[in-house]
């Protein structure tokens, strides 16, 4: 497409149709079928007489633009990213994580005082960091699936915000003071138990997702939340999801149960408190 917005051809470069609908293409097939035009154009025949199979739900006769499957997919999950982008936000304003707040974590990695090498947790000299936050907003990546168990994103250690560690020496570079604040375990908004793999009864978040583990010592200011919760910034990451380019399909499409959005909601109206809150049962089989 040109910089006017008009569909040029990359074989002719005539504008107004691209090289699939190419009337000079198709005229040297006419021609000449074993032409190198001529072949070209049978390929685009041959492509156009496949059935269409859609990328999302792998079904035939329509494409991912045309799925109805994903278009009722798209709209759960933008309204479950809307309700738990907003419990959590008001968890953040609850605990009191904001800018400036002083928050001491006891299972993250960090770099050493000269700044090079990295001092683990379980290392013998590990002192638990104290690090003031410096960001304004929250990681603008968080979705809901951080709240859904067994999710790729609910394994990770999801990143509220970033701070500085205190006390580092004059002339360390800024990255290397850097200490990131996870996303923990949370009732009702991060649960901590999911369905096993192998072996046991339930899986514990905590073996895999570090950095979970700390405190605010001492407030910030609160967080600005108005990108984090704008419907147009909402639906663009729920369009970017079902994007084709996400490689997401419809088998890996996750939602909130019932109990949950209704103990989400709940929570978000104050009709109940965060102490109230409880994880979801975990079930017993894929169901």
């Amino acid at each position: 497409m040109s910089y006017s917005g008009t569909v040029r051809c990359s074989v002719c470069y005539k504008s107004g149709h691209n090289r699939t609908s190419c009337p000079e293409l198709k005229a040297a097939w006419e021609k000449d079928p074993n032409s190198y035009y001529g072949r070209e154009w049978q390929r685009i025949l041959d492509r156009k007489a496949k059935p269409k199979v859609c990328g999302y739900c792998q079904e035939s006769g329509h494409t991912r633009a045309q799925c109805e499957v994903k278009k009722k997919h798209q709209s759960i999950y933008l309204q479950d990213l809307t309700l738990w982008r907003r419990a959590l936000v008001k968890w953040v304003n609850e605990v009191g994580l904001g800018r400036g707040c002083l928050v001491r974590s006891y299972d993250v990695a960090y770099h050493s005082d000269e700044g090079y090498g990295w001092i683990y947790p379980n290392n013998e000299n590990y002192a638990p960091p104290l690090s003031m936050t410096t960001q304004e907003e929250l990681e603008s990546g968080l979705t809901h699936y951080c709240g859904i168990m067994n999710t790729n994103q609910w394994d990770e250690s999801s990143v509220l915000v970033c701070g500085d560690r205190v006390g580092m020496p004059e002339g360390v570079t800024d990255y290397r003071k850097r200490v990131a604040i996870t996303l923990p375990c949370i009732p009702g908004i991060v649960p901590r138990w999911g369905q096993p793999y192998w072996g046991s009864d339930k899986r514990d978040r905590l073996d895999r997702a570090q950095g979970t583990n700390w405190e605010i010592v001492s407030p910030g200011i609160p967080l600005k939340t108005d990108n984090f919760l704008k419907g147009a910034n909402l639906r663009k990451v729920a369009k970017e999801h079902f994007s084709a380019k996400s490689d997401n399909w419809a088998s890996s499409w996750r939602q909130f149960t019932d109990f949950q959005r209704d103990q989400l909601q709940k929570y978000v109206n104050g009709e109940i408190e965060l102490s109230e809150m409880v994880d979801p049962e975990v079930p017993l089989n894929d169901s």
